[in-house]
Formats: structure tokens, sequence, C-alpha cells
């Protein structure tokens, strides 16, 4: 007869279900790494909880390979927010360290972090921002990891970003609306996303007014060339991207740019050279050249702000 999920499972069945013997698993309750219940001089076990714990150790099991497959090849892989420097790092990074390889993904700064927190890259790149703490990334954190002390932040960057417009210059989501301009837009879980939602909420607007708000690509770089091409009237990017065509930009905000590393693995050495990569004259001299950086934190380590 099959056990429901919320059913107990008597010793034979959870060591079935674990695929280890009865001593193992009696050790394991021991240490109180199973859950367990005595009933009438009997243990009994929740499958749920069971099958839980098979997931974990499956999962940790993948993260450790993973990771040791790094460590093999000297390969970093950095996955998050989408940003120039970034791309445009890797080269000179392989440059000073021969050894060693940087790969980066843009797939979004919530995307980014929950990466990391699986195991499946090195390093998240983020500029989440809380607008009610004003604090950049840390409030997030506790969404992604049990405990935040988890995960170091190191500062790589700060950089502009604002509208982005072409003929017709707009400063605002409502007079977008109002002028009925088609709008390009990040997707969903990218901080420029995050950020174009706060203010669609802040001038009371609802997106369904905004032409094109639903139009998402992944790039500072598909955000100008949409609006420069005519296929959008406006959307919002880096200003070192905007500065590369004959858009006009109008300014938001400077953002702080961080990088988000396992504590467990921030001074392993091929870690460790990217962090002196950040706060070497290389890296600072390649900000030193594009449109709307400060490298005045830049390989600092962050700590949140006591409120």
């Amino acid at each position: 007869m099959k056990k429901e999920p919320g059913e107990l499972l008597t010793v034979k069945e959870a060591s079935k279900l674990l695929k280890i013997n009865e001593k193992k698993l009696y050790a394991l309750l021991n240490e109180g790494k199973l859950p367990g219940t005595r009933v009438t001089g009997k243990w009994l076990f929740p499958r749920a909880e069971l099958e839980e714990f098979m997931s974990g150790k499956a999962q940790e099991t993948v993260r450790r390979s993973f990771w040791e497959s790094l460590v093999n090849k000297k390969v970093l892989l950095l996955c998050g927010s989408d940003d120039p420097a970034i791309a445009m790092a890797q080269g000179i990074f392989h440059r000073v360290e021969p050894e060693l390889l940087l790969f980066s993904s843009s797939v979004g700064s919530r995307e980014g972090i929950r990466l990391l927190r699986d195991g499946f890259s090195t390093i998240a790149v983020s500029h989440l921002y809380d607008h009610e703490r004003r604090e950049f990334n840390f409030p997030f954190l506790g969404e992604y990891f049990d405990d935040p002390g988890e995960v170091v932040l190191i500062n790589l960057f700060y950089r502009t970003i604002g509208y982005v417009y072409g003929p017709g210059k707009a400063s605002s989501l409502k007079e977008c609306a109002d002028r009925g301009m088609r709008f390009v837009n990040r997707q969903k879980g990218s901080g420029v996303r995050e950020l174009v939602d706060h203010l669609a909420r802040q001038e009371g607007i609802d997106t369904a007014s905004i032409r094109g708000y639903e139009t998402e690509v992944f790039t500072h770089f598909d955000v100008v060339r949409s609006v420069a091409s005519g296929d959008a009237d406006l959307g919002v990017g880096a200003e070192s991207v905007a500065a590369g065509s004959n858009l006009g930009f109008t300014l938001l905000l400077e953002e702080r740019f961080d990088m988000l590393v396992r504590r467990a693995d921030f001074f392993d050495r091929h870690v460790q050279a990217f962090v002196e990569f950040v706060r070497s004259g290389h890296f600072k001299g390649l900000l030193g050249t594009m449109k709307g950086y400060s490298d005045r934190d830049a390989g600092r380590i962050l700590y949140a702000a006591q409120r």
C-alpha cells in the first residue's frame, strides 16, 4: 500500500526511501540530522520531511561537484545585473591573471543572487535598492539566504542611470503615458525593472497605460538600440551606454553596484584574485574611460547600515 506524503514511515520504510541501511538511519537520527518521533517504543518518520532531506542532499552534491569543477578549470562565473564595464573587464582580467577565466551572464540582479544561493555561480552582481530603507542589496539577502551572514558584499563601482530618449524628450513615466510614447522595459527581476516599477507606483501610474511597458530586453545596449532604431521612444539605461549614442539622457540616480560572494568561498585564491583586480589600477583605469562611473569604493568590503 502506497504511503501518502503526510503519513509516517516505519524504520524499514524510511531506510528503503533513503536507500540506506537501518544502522545508518539510526546514526543520522542520533546526530539530529533526521526528523523522527517515538511512538509506543517505535520510531516513525514523516515522509515529506525525509523527501526534503533527500532533495537537500542531492542539491548539495551537485553544488559541491559543480564548484570543484570550476576551481579545477580555474573559471569564475559571474551572474546577475548587466553592465558594460563587466563585459569589458573580462579580457583585461585574463591578461592580468593568465591562468584564470572570467565569464559573465546578464540574467538580472535577482536571478544572479538565486544562482549564487543554489551554487551555480561564483559571484553575483546586483544593484537592487530598497527605497524605504535607502539601502542597496543588503535588505534582499534574507529573501534568498536563511542566514544573510553567509554572504560577503564587495563594492564594484557606482554608476549613473536615467531616462534614455530620442527626439521626444521625457523625464517621467507620467509624461510618457500622457504623450502616448512607446516604452522599452527591462526584464522582471532586474534592478532597473524594479526601479521602473517603483517609479510607476510613486507617480501613481497604471503601467497598462504605458505603451510597450511589457516589452522586455535584457541589457542596457538593448534599451539604447531600441530607442536609437525608433522601435521605442523612451527607456531606462546606464549613462555609459547612452553616451555612446546620439540619444538624450536625463539622470535618475547614482546606483551602488556590488558583487556578492559566499563567505565560505571569499578566501578562495581565485575569488581573491578577482577582488584584487577590482582594487587595481587596471579596473579603475577602465572605469575612468567610461562616462557615469565612480570607483571610490571599488574592492571595499561593505556592511549593512545599522538602523
